[in-house]
C-alpha cells in the first residue's frame, strides 16, 4: 500500500529533488501533490489526506507556519519532514523540537534514511507551537521535546540529571524521580547538549548534569554518584577531563 506525499516549498529545484529521490528510491511512496506556498499546500492537503508532508518555513504568500495553524487539530494526521536550508538555530530549533528535517540542498541518502525510520504519526498541536517559538526566539533552548513509545514528552533541560544509553533509547533521569524513555540514541542526545557545560559525556553508556553529582568514586573501574544514587561509569580516557572541572 502506497503512503501518500506532498511536497509544499516555494524552490522548483527542491520540490523536484525530493520527487526524483522518492520515485527513484520509496517505491512505496507516492507524491499526490507539489505546491509552491502554504496556501496552495493547506487546499492540497485537505484534499489528498497524506501520510507524509514535506514542508519549508520560509515561503511566499502563508509560510510553513501559517499553513500549519490554519489547519485544525484533526486535519494534522501526517508527518512532518521540513526542508530547510543551512542555519545552525534553524537545525537546533528542529532538534529541540523533535521534528524530521532535510538540509538544502537535499541529499539523496540523508532522505531515503529519513524514509526509511519513519513511522506515521500525527502532529501534535503543542509540539508545534514548541517549534514555533524556538525558531523565533533569541533565546536559548530550555526545553526537550522527547519522542517516546507513548508519544511526546516536554523535559526542562534543568531538570535532567543524567542520560543512559539503552540500547537505540535513551534512559532520562529527572529530578522528580521519573525516568523516561525516549526512542533515540546517547550520541544523538551527546550532540544536541555538548554546548552546554553542565553536561558531561562520563562514559560511552553516560552522560551526567554536573550540577546533580553528589560523589566521585576513585578505583579501577570509576563512577560518579547522582543526588538520586544512580553510579554512572567514568571512562579512564575521560577521567582527567573530569577532574578537571573541579581543579581550582
Amino acid at each position: 500500500m502506497n503512503r501518500k506525499a506532498i511536497i509544499i516549498d516555494d524552490e522548483p529545484h527542491c520540490r523536484n529533488v525530493i520527487a526524483r529521490i522518492l520515485e527513484e528510491h520509496c517505491a512505496d511512496v507516492k507524491v499526490e501533490a507539489e505546491c509552491c506556498d502554504g496556501v496552495e499546500g493547506l487546499a492540497a492537503i485537505l484534499r489528498h489526506r497524506p501520510e507524509i508532508v514535506f514542508l519549508d518555513v520560509e515561503m511566499p504568500r502563508m509560510n510553513g507556519f501559517q499553513m500549519l495553524e490554519a489547519l485544525e487539530p484533526g486535519d494534522l494526521d501526517f508527518t512532518l519532514i521540513f526542508t530547510t536550508a543551512y542555519d545552525k538555530f534553524a537545525v537546533l530549533a528542529f532538534k529541540y523540537s523533535a521534528f524530521n528535517y532535510l538540509l538544502k540542498p537535499i541529499d539523496d541518502a540523508e532522505l531515503v534514511a529519513t524514509m526509511q525510520k519513519l513511522e506515521r504519526t500525527g502532529t501534535p498541536v503543542s509540539q508545534l507551537q514548541y517549534l514555533k517559538s524556538n525558531f523565533h526566539s533569541p533565546t536559548p533552548f530550555h526545553k526537550l521535546t522527547i519522542a517516546t513509545q507513548r508519544g511526546i514528552t516536554f523535559i526542562e533541560i534543568e531538570d535532567i540529571m543524567a542520560l543512559e544509553a539503552d540500547s537505540n533509547y535513551t534512559k532520562i533521569y529527572l529530578q522528580s524521580g521519573e525516568t523516561v524513555l525516549a526512542s533515540k540514541t546517547l550520541g544523538y542526545f551527546d550532540e544536541l547538549l555538548n554546548e552546554r557545560k553542565a553536561f558531561f559525556r562520563t562514559h560511552k553508556q553516560f552522560i551526567v548534569n554536573l550540577n546533580f553529582i553528589k560523589e566521585y568514586i576513585a578505583g579501577d573501574y570509576s563512577v560518579v554518584v547522582l543526588r538520586n544514587g544512580l553510579q554512572a561509569k567514568l571512562a579512564r580516557t575521560r577521567r582527567e577531563a573530569f577532574l578537571g572541572l573541579f581543579r581550582v
